[in-house]
């Protein structure tokens, strides 16, 4: 290029002389394929992170309030109503419904109101038991007991002719 041409089409005309060189090339694909490498790596690992092997929650979310088949929820009643015969009933109603009730007893000390008791931190089979039986979500309580290999208690208060099973 000659001094007339201006200014800045010379430096344009010299980057592109120098991106043509051989040295550059070496540069240019010693950075390209690194960084290619790099995006690569990372887009596998979001794609086994969230595709291949998605992270498993102990907790299952469930809308409906069902026991479904081959659901094993298994749950023991507790008279604190001191009528006579209500666990028993309850426990029938609960069996109608496929929870599973391998116990039922009468406990000394009265409760007001109806309860269901979370046994081993698993809020859904605790509510669908309450759900069955009438007992209003807040009236859910959690109190870990692994010795009782239950899932849920259900504590039949004064309120008991309130409750589905009486219905």
């Amino acid at each position: 290029m000659n001094q007339q041409t201006p200014r800045r089409l010379r430096d344009a005309a010299a980057s592109v002389a120098t991106a043509v060189k051989p040295g550059n090339r070496l540069r240019y694909w010693a950075v390209i394929i690194p960084l290619a490498v790099v995006v690569l790596l990372l887009g596998y690992a979001v794609l086994e992170r969230n595709v291949l092997r998605p992270s498993v929650n102990s907790q299952v979310e469930r809308t409906d309030m069902y026991v479904k088949a081959g659901e094993h929820i298994q749950v023991n009643v507790v008279n604190a109503c001191g009528v006579n015969g209500v666990a028993l009933k309850f426990t029938e109603f609960l069996r109608a419904r496929k929870f599973d009730v391998p116990e039922y007893g009468t406990e000394k000390t009265l409760e007001r109101f109806s309860k269901v008791i979370d046994r081993i931190g698993d809020p859904i089979s605790a509510q669908k038991v309450a759900y069955a039986l009438g007992i209003p979500p807040e009236r859910i309580e959690t109190e870990v007991d692994s010795s009782l290999y239950l899932r849920a208690t259900v504590v039949i208060g004064e309120d008991y002719q309130a409750l589905r099973p009486m219905q």
